[in-house]
């Protein structure tokens, strides 16, 4: 599995971080954030592979064996918005139904860039392809191939 880990960064001591984030304005009060993303073979029987193989056209259309390439792709996270002025009640509107569509959006951004429909982007990706980009990609490739061979 690959896990990332995505918290809210002090900005006191975000240089130890090797990053220069400046300091809040005055009467601004930055949100907190703790979560991650877990990506790892999605197993045989989880429900989205059966919901995946309408996108995919060789298995929706033949007798071919579900496939063992999945990644389930996993995104979890609490938040602190530090809105004592806007409604529990929209809060959680937000982060529960506006996030999810959020989260569509990106991934038909990321299927438009893999259809090289967003040339923008796969520009930037090349950009980082050596220090990011190569990297999870190998991580990938191991641990696909670490889980797909037969246990003993």
């Amino acid at each position: 599995r690959i896990l990332i880990s995505i918290r809210s960064m002090d900005c006191q001591n975000n240089l130890e971080e090797g990053l220069d984030i400046p300091a809040a304005n005055k009467g601004v009060v930055r949100m907190k954030v703790e979560g991650g993303f877990t990506l790892g073979k999605c197993p045989s029987d989880n429900p989205l592979v059966k919901s995946s193989m309408q996108y995919d056209a060789t298995a929706a259309s033949s007798e071919a064996p579900l496939r063992d390439d999945l990644v389930l792709f996993t995104f979890s996270f609490c938040v602190d918005p530090q809105l004592a002025l806007i409604p529990q009640p929209f809060i959680n509107f937000f982060l529960r139904t506006a996030m999810g569509q959020m989260w569509n959006m990106f991934l038909n951004v990321a299927e438009e860039i893999k259809a090289e429909k967003r040339p923008a982007h796969s520009e930037a990706i090349e950009k980082k392809r050596e220090v990011l980009y190569d990297w999870i990609e190998e991580r990938t490739r191991v641990m696909l191939g670490q889980v797909s061979q037969p246990s003993s």
